[in-house]
């Protein structure tokens, strides 16, 4: 899904535009740790669960990073998450459940698995 991008020595931030395929403002800012636990929960309401490999496992790793550095403190949200927010979804299609994960608008995440027909979200007589 994201193709990381090769890192310089760490002279700055891991940015969301290293990690993900987003553009405008929001890949040149940091990634912090409040927006990883804003996109974590969000996975943990929709889903049931954080996934391993999703995008609040990616920036909890980064952020972290971006700690160990000194380069942000643990308490830091970027305006974009603060203003604009994070959403998880999922809908169902002909046996698919298809997951997008968003910041600010832009998809940082999607994910396709087959769900051998059943859907949830409808009920059955």
């Amino acid at each position: 899904m994201s193709q990381e991008k090769p890192r310089r020595p760490e002279q700055e931030p891991i940015k969301y535009g290293d990690v993900f395929n987003v553009s405008g403002k929001l890949s040149s800012q940091p990634i912090g740790q409040r927006d990883a636990e804003a996109m974590q929960s969000a996975e943990d309401k929709t889903l049931g669960k954080a996934r391993k490999d999703g995008p609040a496992s990616l920036m909890s790793s980064a952020a972290q990073k971006n700690e160990d550095a000194g380069f942000m403190d643990d308490d830091i949200a970027t305006n974009i998450a603060r203003k604009e927010g994070v959403a998880v979804s999922q809908t169902y299609d002909s046996g698919k459940r298809v997951i997008t994960e968003t910041l600010g608008g832009q998809v940082l995440g999607k994910f396709v698995e087959d769900t051998n027909g059943a859907d949830p979200l409808k009920k059955n007589k």
